[in-house]
């Protein structure tokens, strides 16, 4: 019997994906250097803006400084993100119906992001979704970050689940599901993210749903 939830944000309860992709683009080209096309952009998502931006430098940046340029580059992305790219933000479909109904069904939920501790807040905030998960758990609060299931292992500490099956983790891509392989949690990946659905599938979730009231049938 399941007890708990852990959602991911990005692509499974926001979609973040524009938002991310303009304000790397824009961090890169305020501080000189070349933007890639989204696609590239696009692979690493799910690590979290600081990861995604670092990973996008270094296909892109050909000098001898790149420590220092990539902190440039970040000071500028969290000047963007999320607070002047909050129009490129949109909330998925069925995602308050199906917190409410894991709400009164008692069910513990729990949000588990690669973002800032910082930016989850405001993201939550502006959808009105922060009261559904009072415990959250961020970049800020690990030292390793996704695949490695440092951070799963601590929300499900906060969460009082000490056995595994009784928890599924709802993430939207191939990163998502390493993680909750690597912590021996059943991942539920939900196809409202940027990755296609027949690259998710390759990856054989233990769920494959189209949209996140799928998951009540789940639970």
């Amino acid at each position: 019997m399941i007890e708990a939830c852990i959602f991911d944000i990005g692509g499974v309860l926001i979609r973040t994906d524009l938002a991310l992709r303009n304000a790397v683009k824009r961090s890169l080209e305020v501080n000189g250097l070349r933007a890639p096309p989204d696609s590239e952009i696009t692979q690493y998502l799910g690590t979290g803006g600081r990861n995604i931006l670092k990973s996008v430098l270094r296909s892109v940046y050909t000098g001898n400084d790149i420590d220092s340029t990539f902190e440039r580059c970040y000071g500028t992305f969290k000047t963007i993100f999320p607070n002047t790219v909050l129009n490129n933000l949109e909330l998925l479909p069925g995602v308050e119906r199906c917190l409410h109904e894991l709400s009164v069904r008692r069910i513990k939920l729990a949000c588990q992001t690669a973002a800032t501790k910082k930016d989850a807040v405001t993201l939550l905030k502006h959808f009105n979704l922060l009261s559904y998960f009072p415990i959250l758990v961020t970049y800020d609060d690990v030292k390793k970050i996704r695949p490695d299931p440092e951070a799963m292992y601590l929300t499900m500490e906060k969460l009082g689940i000490a056995d595994k099956s009784k928890c599924l983790y709802i993430g939207d891509s191939i990163t998502d599901v390493k993680f909750a392989r690597n912590a021996g949690v059943k991942i539920v990946c939900v196809t409202t993210g940027s990755q296609p659905k027949e690259i998710l599938m390759r990856e054989k979730p233990d769920y494959l749903i189209n949209n996140l009231p799928e998951l009540l049938d789940l639970v």
